[in-house]
């Protein structure tokens, strides 16, 4: 291998290294002790409904933890956060619905209707536990997901703890799935997210 090989392999670990640390120092390993029994609440995080608006594999495993935690009382309502950001379907009344299937009772959920990221997520459903005097919150997602919504609960001051749904897919979706959150958070940081 020639110099300028070296010099671009070298460039390529400092960069990852530099990602790495910054990455780190910005996006902390997500809160997942819970300190106590149960929460006034589940925030859980929205993903599109399928085309035909069944909810789709990943909404469903999500909806599925929420209601377990619901039924063990560990959590006293559901908040099903999402709008209609991938396609016509208001992600929270299509978590609401199937929640409902699952056995949830009607008067147990919330839901906020109108955001379309996951800073929105921690945002709106913020403003919705203050209106019903809730105090703190499981936030519930995929494990791909975890590092992103615990970034925002953070920075909207949310009294949280994360609970992380099955994933659903294979190790490789997965593995893909985390890398594009990653970056897609690490872009977030110019954006003014952050």
């Amino acid at each position: 291998m020639g110099r300028r090989g070296r010099t671009i392999i070298k460039l390529t670990l400092g960069c990852a290294l530099f990602h790495l640390v910054v990455f780190s120092a910005v996006f902390r390993r997500p809160v997942t002790q819970w300190k106590k029994e149960s929460y006034d609440c589940a925030v859980v995080c929205g993903y599109p409904a399928c085309e035909d608006g069944k909810p789709s594999r990943i909404m469903r495993t999500r909806v599925e933890r929420a209601v377990e935690l619901w039924k063990a009382g560990r959590v006293g309502l559901l908040l099903f956060s999402g709008g209609a950001a991938a396609n016509s379907f208001v992600e929270a009344d299509v978590m609401k619905e199937y929640a409902e299937a699952l056995g949830a009772e009607p008067d147990a959920i919330l839901t906020e209707r109108r955001s379309v990221s996951t800073y929105h997520n921690m945002k709106y459903s913020r403003e919705v536990m203050e209106e019903h005097g809730l105090k703190d919150c499981v936030v519930v997602t995929n494990r791909w997901h975890l590092r992103k919504a615990d970034h925002y609960a953070r920075k909207f001051g949310l009294d949280y703890v994360m609970c992380p749904a099955r994933d659903g897919e294979g190790r490789g979706k997965a593995l893909c799935r985390q890398a594009a959150t990653n970056l897609h958070m690490y872009l977030n940081l110019y954006r003014g997210y952050c």
